[in-house]
């Protein structure tokens, strides 16, 4: 079913879903689903070790396994640099994964937001929560979080990476974009985003409270046994 303007498919996430990674989770968006993974900040090697800072390492791997540079690493690696208080562990790096296992649109946003979850599952200290949000324009209407049939159609396209405010609003980080479009257009697309962007952080806090709650319950369990 194509998307409605302005509205977000159903989201499904459970976190700490792979035991070796420090944090991880597997995110669906529609018929859309990945898993991700962050580890550390560990041990890098001296050949790729920073003396100031924490160096980040970003891999997005396809359902067909391929691992190949993706352009997709960059945007999330910029997202975590502008994010990750990386000054706290200099010469170590932290590893994010994403693998897309069904890709039914908007997988870019999709990958952001999952990402944005093991980030928060590892507890590493970031400036503030990130997700990710695609909007594309079909017939002159910009519509958010596009299913498949509906990208293939776009002749414009945006990806927000966004981060949550301390008041609770939505801010672009970064973006990425194709087609051929105006300022006003992008704008739009952009205040699209943001709402459809408080919408993710509300279900982000949703997770945790129920992890947190889970944990502090299973915590208490265990010390009555």
């Amino acid at each position: 079913m194509t998307s409605l303007k302005g509205r977000l498919r159903e989201m499904k996430c459970q976190v700490g879903t792979l035991q070796r990674a420090d944090g991880s989770c597997s995110f669906s968006q529609g018929k859309t689903y990945l898993w991700a993974s962050c580890s550390g900040p560990g041990d890098v090697h001296i050949s790729r070790r920073n003396n100031d800072c924490l160096s980040l390492d970003v891999s997005f791997r396809k359902q067909d396994g391929d691992a190949t540079h993706h352009k997709l690493n960059d945007l999330i690696h910029s997202t975590l640099k502008h994010l990750v208080i990386t000054n706290l562990f200099p010469r170590t790096c932290l590893l994010v994964t994403i693998h897309s296992l069904q890709d039914d649109g908007s997988l870019s946003a999709a990958a952001l937001t999952a990402a944005g979850f093991a980030v928060l599952d590892n507890a590493v200290p970031i400036r503030a929560p990130f997700c990710g949000v695609e909007v594309c324009r079909v017939n002159g209407e910009l519509i958010v979080d596009p299913d498949k049939r509906t990208e293939q159609k776009a002749d414009a396209t945006f990806v927000f990476a966004m981060a949550r405010t301390e008041d609770g609003e939505a801010q672009q980080v970064c973006s990425d974009s194709s087609g051929i479009f105006d300022v006003e257009e992008y704008e739009q697309a952009l205040s699209f985003a943001k709402s459809a962007a408080k919408e993710i952080f509300a279900f982000q806090k949703e997770i945790f409270q129920h992890k947190f709650t889970l944990d502090t319950f299973n915590t208490a369990s265990s010390g009555e046994t």
